[in-house]
């Protein structure tokens, strides 16, 4: 079974304008909610593409109910763990050609509902299972919350993936997850120094110190429309897409994740792990907001997905 982990979701709330007029009514033509947050994200992919998934997630006030009614509708299972503070809220407003994005603050969350989180996946998770730990933490949670929850994990006999960024990333693979999936920029900032999208050399050079020195199997990085590389100690696989027209890239990178994850765990090779991961990415720049990736799109994209071992 997959799990997912997602510590700190958001209700994603796209407002659909012609133009921003100061000091004016701008009218909204529509709008459209989506359940978010990494984690989320992935189950989401994974209930997509027709694997099953249980997405466990911090959930509070009427836009955690919002997130709920939105993954059923969606046909997600999820596990809600449920908290005082209201679910934070992003509002997008998106443009003809452009968007802004405004992230709205998170809360607080008690030191009591963090022992949940712990409780609960030690209630779900069996030897073998695979867990997938996304995104950001909640406002006051320390970074070491992930070192921690990973390695506890781990001792279940759980197999980890983390997704994450800045000190969060740091901490977490600490705990030696079995995967990571860093763009360029997290990888940047995890190695410590600037890394260009297009240095080949720099990137394998990085993944392999981050291989070696944390002890991380599988380094995933993904470079958006150059595709992706993946370091292990059995290869190095670079994955190249097709260009295709970009209308939203939210949420390529756990379309990606998502796709490589749901085919490893059926036991598919890493070409064939890698070909459906590259095309659930591509396939989720096609759609709007946070739809993500849609299972025909991804089925359409996988011969144009170009898998090479290069080392």
């Amino acid at each position: 079974m997959i799990f997912t982990l997602t510590m700190n979701p958001t209700l994603d709330r796209y407002l659909y304008i012609d133009e921003l007029k100061e000091d004016d009514t701008v009218r909204v033509k529509r709008y459209s909610d989506y359940p978010a947050g990494k984690g989320i994200d992935v189950s989401r992919v994974i209930r997509e593409l027709g694997g099953v998934s249980v997405a466990v997630a911090l959930l509070g006030g009427a836009t955690g109910r919002k997130i709920e009614e939105l993954l059923d509708e969606e046909g997600v299972i999820y596990t809600a763990i449920r908290v005082e503070p209201e679910t934070r809220t992003n509002i997008i407003l998106q443009l003809k050609d452009h968007q802004y994005r405004l992230s709205l603050p998170g809360e607080t969350v008690r030191r009591e509902k963090l022992e949940k989180v712990r409780e609960t996946l030690q209630a779900l998770v069996r030897p073998g299972d695979t867990v997938v730990i996304s995104g950001s933490l909640p406002k006051g949670v320390s970074p070491d919350f992930y070192t921690g929850i990973i390695f506890i994990l781990k001792q279940f006999g759980a197999v980890v993936y983390f997704d994450s960024d800045g000190e969060n990333l740091k901490a977490g693979v600490l705990a030696e997850p079995k995967g990571i999936k860093p763009n360029i920029h997290e990888l940047s900032r995890l190695y410590g120094k600037p890394i260009e999208e297009n240095d080949l050399a720099e990137i394998l050079k990085a993944a392999s110190d981050i291989h070696r020195n944390y002890r991380i199997e599988e380094v995933m990085v993904s470079l958006g429309g150059q595709g992706a590389i993946l370091y292990t100690e059995d290869g190095i696989w670079r994955v190249k897409v097709p260009k295709l027209p970009v209308v939203s890239a939210v949420g390529a990178g756990d379309s990606f994740l998502a796709a490589f994850v749901m085919k490893r765990t059926e036991g598919a090779d890493y070409e064939t792990a890698l070909r459906w991961a590259g095309a659930a990415g591509s396939a989720a720049v096609l759609t709007p907001g946070t739809q993500l990736c849609r299972k025909e799109d991804v089925e359409a994209l996988l011969e144009r997905i170009e898998v090479k071992k290069i080392g």
